[in-house]
């Protein structure tokens, strides 16, 4: 007579690790689902028609490819996770499977569709989520989002790589909670809002920060906070250089001539990307119906990719010579031709150019080649370990400066509505730390050292020979 064991604790465990894991196998195979259709029917036009007519098709291909990912997300939101109430949930349960493979699932369309975001075809996918947005919201690539949880009030902006109720995870549970913020706040570029994180309305959080923890600081309005731990900036510039129509009011034709810049730009980078690659292919074909068409395959492969990669970099090249020309220090509204445009370049520099093209190049001489190109000034035996650079004409770098990985030289920034683009200047033998950020109309002096995860504030000046660490900036104390 045989008796039946108890549970162990690694059994009981085994449930939602095999979960896990399997769901990990799938994840690939979502990021191909959409386009693997009409990959299919690129294909077969190749074969069946002669030359390379067939690439006409990549526009429509790319529009049904952003379209089938926005529906695979809210399918996979709503048949798999469903409606998230806030409540504390133990990390080993059948909850975080689910909510764990939709959150890969979202941060894969973040990358996937990452022109689709800041415009203004963002918005009703969010809803459809079951985000609630509120009307002339503008939201750019916030991540870590649970939609059900959060609520973004009327004519607030959401700017780029902003962690938004990010879950408390530790001591075997993950909590959610509601996420808020109020009518015209704003929430700079890569700031943190913890879950449950509630902010006021007209309420400024900046970048590279986090909100105060008191939540009474949090929501008074009109507060603008800085940093982390987040200190209060006693005063703010106010734009009033152009009215509510041209930030927050649109008229109708504004709407529209939006809406048809913005249709371009979340699909242009896509359709380049398959009419390169799909020339590849052909010509791969094509040689591989030559005698030795192996050999010969094998042999030119290498330089074809070259050219496939190369062909990214000078699509992007032409796209912003012919659309912007050469950036110039300015202030213009949100609702102007100029930041579409410009929106619409750096858009496709980050999806085509930097993802097939500098990637791989970051931390080598060649990157800083192609900046140039791009119109950045920069001096010889440059160190660059990133391709965070937008308005390129307005940089001006010095001789053995140090770019550390994913430094950012960011050259504009939306403050009530209104981008403004400014210049910024590296001397000589400089060097920036990972993750620092410096602000337009910034200058950082010959020899001058700024840590890592650090930020010098729009305007600041950082003295030759110095170092600074922190965010905002301050002057390192030597240990």
């Amino acid at each position: 007579m045989h008796t039946r064991r108890p549970a162990t604790a690694a059994s009981r465990n085994a449930g939602p690790a095999i979960g896990l894991f399997l769901c990990a196998l799938i994840l690939p195979l979502v990021a191909i689902l959409p386009i693997a259709p009409g990959l299919i029917a690129l294909i077969e036009l190749d074969w069946a028609t002669s030359g390379y007519a067939y690439v006409a098709v990549a526009p429509l291909l790319a529009v049904t490819y952003v379209v089938m990912m926005c529906v695979l997300t809210v399918a996979a939101k709503r048949l798999i996770l469903g409606r998230v109430a806030p409540a504390v949930y133990a990390l080993n349960s059948g909850f975080y499977v689910r909510y764990w493979f939709v959150q890969q699932i979202n941060d894969l369309a973040l990358r996937l569709l990452h022109p689709i975001f800041a415009t203004l075809y963002v918005v009703p996918w969010y809803r459809a989520l079951g985000v609630k947005v509120g009307r002339r919201a503008e939201i750019s690539t916030a991540s870590a989002i649970v939609p059900d949880l959060v609520e973004i009030g009327e004519e607030s902006f959401i700017a780029d790589s902003v962690i938004f109720g990010a879950a408390r995870i530790g001591h075997g549970t993950i909590e959610l909670a509601h996420t808020k913020i109020g009518r015209r706040s704003f929430i700079g570029n890569s700031a943190l809002l913890p879950s449950g994180t509630q902010i006021g309305d007209e309420v400024l959080v900046g970048v590279l920060s986090k909100p105060p923890s008191d939540p009474a600081l949090a929501t008074e309005a009109g507060s603008t906070w800085f940093g982390s731990p987040a200190i209060k900036l006693p005063v703010r510039q106010v734009n009033t250089m152009f009215d509510e129509g041209a930030r927050f009011n649109p008229s109708r034709a504004l709407i529209a001539t939006r809406l048809s810049i913005e249709a371009v730009r979340t699909t242009l980078s896509l359709t380049a990307f398959l009419v390169f690659f799909s020339l590849l292919l052909s010509v791969v074909g094509d040689l591989d119906d030559l005698d030795n068409g192996a050999l010969v395959v094998a042999a030119t492969f290498p330089f074809l990719y070259v050219g496939f990669c190369l062909a990214c970099g000078i699509f992007v090249l032409a796209l912003k010579w012919l659309v912007v020309g050469r950036y110039k220090v300015t202030t213009a509204p949100l609702w102007s031709t100029f930041v579409w445009r410009t929106e619409l370049v750096t858009a496709t520099y980050e999806n085509l150019a930097v993802a097939n093209l500098l990637e791989p190049l970051r931390g080598t001489p060649w990157i800083a080649l192609y900046l140039r190109l791009m119109g950045a000034r920069i001096g010889k035996r440059c160190y660059i370990d990133t391709t965070d650079l937008t308005e390129h004409d307005l940089v001006d770098i010095g001789d053995d400066v140090a770019l550390n990985d994913f430094a950012g030289l960011q050259t504009h920034l939306f403050e009530d509505r209104v981008m403004k683009v400014g210049a910024i200047r590296v001397g000589d033998r400089a060097t920036i730390g990972s993750l620092a950020i410096v602000l337009y109309d910034a200058e950082i002096g010959a020899d001058a050292q700024l840590g890592d995860l650090s930020v010098v504030m729009k305007g600041e000046t950082l003295p030759d020979g110095t170092s600074w660490d922190g965010s905002p900036a301050r002057i390192a104390v030597a240990t």
